[in-house]
């Protein structure tokens, strides 16, 4: 009989669930207050949207050197480092008012928050619990926790009629209450020798079947396509109920929250259907269920219309990125870090896309930059569709 996982293996790993929690409130906490930042220093919204593409840039870098400290660093070493640096960072942000410097030091943010993530990542994968599927989805879900909380700091801020700098004080805290933590509960865990022969696999050797490489390939774009579409709900869907649907910040807090509370509520559904049903015919049900709620979104003007539906879409956007990424990354036995960390790096050019879409199509139609919201996941829909062709004709 297997021994069950302890509950004191999952606790011990609450420092690296808080750092991809601070990884999300990082990224999320400025898209409520776009508008103040604005008009504190004069910059146009849709050129401060742009931070968010700066930080994943600066985070897919981070991503991809992180292992590159491993080799002289431990990774208690390296992320407390990076939390170190990540400090002042944050104390600029929060006295900035020049464009170009927002751009850098959101850049900057986004590489060591990054590393860290990648560290923390590395820490769960060598924790004593057995079921890693069940570990890595609580630490992934910490990604839209963080974004289900960042609308309550933001709106806070601003009710009590506080400069939307403070609000980098806050992360400035979460930084060093996890700075503690990691001392107190990590800092004497022995670190094990790290194996990297999957590494050295060429791609021959592990992309050896025709169909799984095409499926593969449809799953790498269907997370650029849905991450752009979750982005452009995530960053832009504030600001325009404020400007376009005349929402005040608490109501668009509230929009915000129920779109990422509910992403929470899908996946935490999802972890007891995926193994009964499909995770295809999941992915087809819940962006069918997404495309037709974000289209209510984007023509209603009922707030509480608004508010019901957002939560809809959050539903279908919720189990699609850890269904496809599971997908991808169990399709072939060898090489799995590397298929891993290929999907991560197409979420992430995703993620970066989004802004200069709301960008550039803001300044035409406010309605035509949200709309690509529901346009990119039919997209999405069309490519999962494809995917259950080739999986039900080649029997993969």
């Amino acid at each position: 009989m297997l021994e069950k996982d302890r509950f004191i293996d999952y606790l011990a790993e609450v420092p690296n669930f808080l750092s991809v929690f601070i990884f999300s409130v990082f990224y999320n906490v400025a898209s409520l207050m776009l508008l103040e930042i604005s008009k504190s220093t004069g910059i146009a919204t849709a050129n401060l949207s742009l931070v968010f593409t700066f930080y994943t840039i600066g985070a897919v870098i981070g991503q991809l050197t992180s292992v590159i400290y491993n080799r002289k660093f431990k990774k208690i070493q390296i992320i407390l480092a990076g939390y170190v640096l990540t400090i002042p960072i944050a104390i600029t942000i929060s006295f900035n008012s020049n464009l170009i410097l927002f751009y850098i030091l959101y850049l900057i943010s986004g590489y060591l928050l990054g590393v860290i993530w990648i560290q923390a990542n590395q820490f769960v994968l060598e924790n004593k619990v057995k079921n890693k599927d069940r570990i890595v989805t609580i630490l992934l879900s910490f990604y839209p926790i963080g974004a289900l909380i960042s609308p309550f700091i933001s709106s806070t801020i601003i009710r009590m009629n506080l400069s939307w700098r403070f609000t980098y004080y806050i992360v400035i805290f979460l930084v060093v209450l996890n700075m503690i933590l990691y001392v107190l509960i990590l800092a004497r865990r022995k670190e094990e020798a790290k194996d990297d022969s999957n590494s050295r696999l060429g791609f021959k050797e592990i992309f050896t079947d025709k169909s799984k490489n095409i499926i593969f390939f449809l799953a790498l774009l269907s997370i650029v396509f849905y991450c752009a579409s979750e982005t452009v709900v995530a960053t832009w869907a504030p600001t325009f109920f404020r400007i376009s649907r005349n929402l005040d910040i608490q109501s668009t807090g509230y929009a915000l929250t129920l779109f990422w509370l509910f992403i929470v509520i899908g996946r935490g559904i999802t972890l007891f259907i995926a193994g009964r049903v499909k995770a295809i015919k999941i992915m087809l049900v819940i962006s069918i269920l997404a495309i037709i709620s974000m289209v209510t979104v984007v023509f209603m003007h009922s707030q509480i219309l608004i508010f019901v539906f957002i939560a809809a879409a959050g539903l279908g956007y919720s189990a699609m990125f850890p269904l496809l990424v599971s997908t991808g990354s169990t399709l072939y036995d060898r090489g799995r870090g590397i298929l891993a960390t290929g999907l991560f790096i197409a979420s992430n050019i995703g993620i970066t896309i989004a802004p200069f879409l709301t960008k550039f199509s803001s300044s035409v139609n406010m309605v035509l930059s949200i709309s690509f919201s529901f346009i990119l996941m039919i997209i999405v829909s069309l490519i999962i569709f494809s995917m259950q062709l080739i999986i039900s004709r080649k029997k993969v």
